[in-house]
């Protein structure tokens, strides 16, 4: 072989690898752009994310229902009177909307599942749901803060604060899970978001209150 076929097929190599390593690249830095493409693609995916959101979550509908035992934390008068999920790890500051209408919740932020549990009324589980992708209109400092988009990054150990009645409540994380319907309603906290546009799978974490007195 004579240098240069040498040397040609030396170039060869490299711009071959060169080529693959820019798709690489290129990839990597779409990934997080996909949700806008969809967005821009296909509007109805938000409404239709919002809807499998709310579509029941109960594999067999059986809770167990407890007394409240828990004492609550102190009140704390500059505390906001607005309610608030927050979650430091992933920068979460979500208001809480109690509203029956999910679609209209759920472009504010987060919404608390009706017939379920309040920081205040034990009886039940608190759920707590929120967009994953969201809106086009939403800019990327408003998704992060008020959506579920880095819920998976949140792991057990993780701590979640609800701001209710101008108290904090704080939660635990004990359980990560991908499922499409809730497995356990021991929790006291149970947050979760779609994975995907077209799947039923959601992202489940599952909370124990841990500032009781």
């Amino acid at each position: 072989m004579g240098k240069r076929e040498f040397f040609k097929r030396f170039s060869d190599y490299y711009a071959t690898l060169g080529i693959f390593a820019l798709l690489i690249a290129i990839i990597l830095i779409l990934i997080p752009a996909a949700p806008y493409v969809v967005y821009k693609l296909l509007p109805s995916e938000t409404k239709n994310e919002a809807t499998k959101i709310a579509t029941p979550l109960m594999e067999d509908g059986s809770i167990n229902v407890e007394e409240n035992t828990k004492v609550w934390p102190a009140q704390d008068l500059s505390l906001p009177k607005t309610l608030f999920v927050t979650m430091d790890k992933i920068e979460v500051f979500s208001p809480i909307s109690t509203d029956s209408d999910y679609i209209t919740a759920l472009k504010n932020g987060a919404w608390l599942v009706p017939e379920y549990g309040t920081p205040m009324n034990e009886k039940k589980p608190i759920i707590i749901a929120a967009h994953r992708f969201g809106y086009l209109y939403w800019d990327d400092a408003t998704r992060k803060q008020i959506s579920f988009y880095n819920l998976p990054k949140m792991k057990v150990g993780d701590t979640i604060d609800i701001i209710w009645d101008q108290r904090v409540f704080k939660y635990e994380i004990f359980k990560e899970e991908e499922k499409t319907y809730i497995t356990d309603y021991s929790a006291d906290l149970i947050l979760y978001t779609c994975k995907y546009f077209e799947s039923p799978i959601r992202i489940f974490r599952y909370a124990r209150l841990i500032n009781t007195l």
